[in-house]
């Protein structure tokens, strides 16, 4: 999948094709604006407005308490970009916008589009390509943000939860888990969830303030604690865990720090126990880079002076620990991102393996 310009006529195809439209002027100015466009609507509620059915103008201002003149051309903005239909001087919700941008809709990534307003202020590439230096993405968190990212993380989480539990090879009798960096937790959940006898320890650097539980996994909730901790540093009880999770964490860490990490985590697994890292994988070479995980690896640069992993890498280190690595898999809806597990060899006559 790529971002570009999407021509609305045969002229506009016709001039793309032959390189006479300046589409990275596209890229770069109609892109940014598109964004602010939609996270400003998703902010102020208006989609959320519009699901009561279609409002004039004048109600969707007054109803969200904002200026008419400014919401006039939010909304006209939003028109002309396929997030809203107008009709008869009314503007109401296109299939899009009611599928995805709803706040309470089953399929809502609400939480994670109002999540990029914490990215934007990482996106300094001009100082980290000059200097080499990055930002401290999550130390420069306030504990409102905290909430707000843990809620577009698992905003984002909850697209692809079912597949990543369907394809993870849990342990056969998994009792303990480990989620580093879990945060929301919302992978510890449907895991616990589907296995009821499994129990998580949810590490992370904030702990979220108000866990949202669906009904069906309020059982599975009591099986999950949470905890505020460096997972860098903190103690790792030695063979005290089944399974090990490190989902979109590595990409903040150099490799002397996976390393390391990575060296923990197999000591803290039992024989037969599984590590699990599920992650955007980096391109094994430059000429089959894509363009997601390429613009994601030059953004955990700036951010948290991170980077992407090839599976060639993560396998390594999971060798290097002493584990198995297990062929990766890669996601359907997200294909950029892969699942690569490693398992802990177990001793002789120890059934604890995966099914």
């Amino acid at each position: 999948m790529k971002i570009s310009m999407v021509p609305e006529n045969l002229r506009e195809r016709i001039g793309l094709a032959l390189g006479i439209i300046p589409r990275p002027l596209g890229d770069v100015f109609l892109g940014p604006l598109l964004a602010r466009t939609v996270l400003a609507a998703s902010s102020l509620g208006v989609f959320d407005l519009l699901a009561f059915g279609p409002r004039t103008l004048e109600e969707v201002a007054s109803q969200c308490g904002n200026h008419p003149a400014p919401t006039s051309k939010l909304l006209r903005a939003l028109y002309a970009s396929g997030y809203l239909k107008w009709h008869s001087g009314r503007y109401g919700l296109t299939r899009m916008s009611e599928r995805w941008l709803l706040s309470r809709s089953s399929t809502s990534i609400h939480s994670a589009i109002l999540h990029r307003a914490i990215d934007f202020r990482f996106m300094d590439f001009e100082r980290y390509v000059r200097t080499g230096e990055s930002s401290d993405f999550h130390r420069e968190l306030d504990e409102q943000e905290w909430v707000q990212y843990h809620r577009g993380q698992a905003s984002q989480a909850q697209l692809i939860v079912q597949e990543v539990v369907d394809r993870i090879p849990v342990p056969a009798a998994a009792s303990r888990m480990l989620d580093l960096g879990g945060g929301h937790g919302l992978y510890s959940l449907a895991l616990c969830d589907r296995y009821p006898d499994l129990r998580s320890r949810v590490l992370d650097l904030a702990t979220p303030l108000q866990q949202e539980t669906s009904a069906r996994r309020l059982g599975a909730s009591a099986r999950v604690q949470f905890e505020k901790a460096n997972i860098l540093m903190a103690p790792l009880e030695p063979e005290s865990a089944d399974l090990v999770l490190l989902a979109n964490v590595i990409h903040h860490f150099d490799e002397s720090a996976n390393r390391q990490l990575f060296d923990r985590v197999a000591t803290s697994l039992r024989p037969g126990g599984l590590l699990v890292v599920l992650d955007v994988i980096r391109a094994a070479s430059i000429g089959k880079s894509r363009q997601i995980e390429a613009l994601m690896d030059l953004y955990f640069g700036a951010a948290s002076g991170g980077q992407l992993w090839s599976v060639a890498e993560i396998q390594r280190w999971q060798r290097v620990a002493g584990l198995s690595p297990l062929s990766p898999v890669a996601l359907r809806l997200l294909p950029d991102c892969k699942i690569q597990s490693g398992l802990k060899f177990a001793k002789r006559g120890h059934s604890n393996v995966p099914t």
